[in-house]
């Protein structure tokens, strides 16, 4: 517990003689909906703009839930063919004229697992009837693993510089990071390009101005706007600290225009909380 309350210390002092990009985080949403019980990952939506992509978190139902600012549930989208093994994260990407949703199944909290998968699917539109099923011929998957053995994992991102995914793992005492593009199959091996020195990172995104954010359960790191690839960037590791109070079991976020958002995957029995961290400058 002391130990606990000091990283918590240090992170907020450390964040308070940094730069302040974003003022203090302040709750927008209250998620109340019984169907979304564990957060674990969130997501802007391209096709639905001012809505956030989310899911539940291992061995929840293969659903994903459209939600607005007010943490309301729009539509929910059912996955044909696959299982919630262990969703963590979310990402959308834009490919043209057409955005994919990948769900990342990469969290394995004892690393038991043989492989883990990115799951690929077109990004549905808002549906007034609420609900809607994407069939299994429908959705690509990417089974990998890790030359180094299993691993678990939370946090993943989309550089559209290199047009490769950067996955941060959770457990070690210094985080490994990979890098790899999408590609349907049964088997790919990936290999850690190198490590950063911290740990129990749940959560990652990128915006398209190449701003980065990584958080852990005490901390959330920012990297400002360059063209430099993101792995360098985060191997480099020189990040700034953003003020943030915890969430209890923090473990989703993702960028909204020049704004972020978490939300938070436990309230220790209240209602999830979304909370909004908004550009000062």
């Amino acid at each position: 517990m002391l130990k606990t309350a000091t990283i918590i210390l240090l992170t907020l002092l450390s964040a308070s003689l940094s730069p302040q990009f974003f003022s203090s985080q302040r709750v927008i949403a209250i998620i109340e909906d019984e169907r979304l019980i564990e957060a674990s990952g969130l997501e802007e939506s391209h096709q639905n703009p001012g809505y956030f992509w989310t899911h539940n978190d291992s061995g929840g139902r293969p659903m994903l839930f459209l939600i607005d600012t007010n943490g309301q549930v729009k539509m929910e989208v059912k996955l044909e063919g696959i299982i919630n093994r262990d969703w963590e994260e979310i990402v959308t990407v834009r490919e043209g004229n057409t955005s994919y949703i990948y769900v990342a199944e990469i969290g394995d909290n004892r690393a038991v697992y043989d492989e883990v998968k990115l799951i690929r699917l077109e990004e549905p539109k808002f549906d007034k009837r609420g609900s809607v099923s994407i069939p299994k011929e429908e959705i690509a998957v990417m089974q990998f693993q890790y030359q180094e053995g299993s691993r678990d994992a939370e946090a993943i991102m989309y550089d559209k510089r290199t047009e490769e995914f950067v996955l941060i793992t959770k457990r070690e005492k210094k985080s490994m990071v990979y890098s790899f593009p999408f590609k349907e199959s049964a088997k790919t091996v990936i290999k850690s390009k190198g490590t950063i020195p911290s740990r129990n990172f749940t959560a990652a995104d990128i915006n398209e101005d190449g701003e980065i954010l990584l958080k852990h359960y005490d901390a959330i790191y920012f990297w400002s706007a360059s063209k430099k690839p993101a792995l360098e960037r985060i191997l480099d590791w020189n990040p700034i600290n953003i003020a943030y109070a915890p969430e209890p079991q923090g473990e989703a976020m993702c960028w909204y225009k020049k704004n972020f958002y978490t939300l938070s995957e436990k309230n220790e029995g209240k209602p999830q909380e979304m909370l909004v961290f908004e550009r000062m400058k």
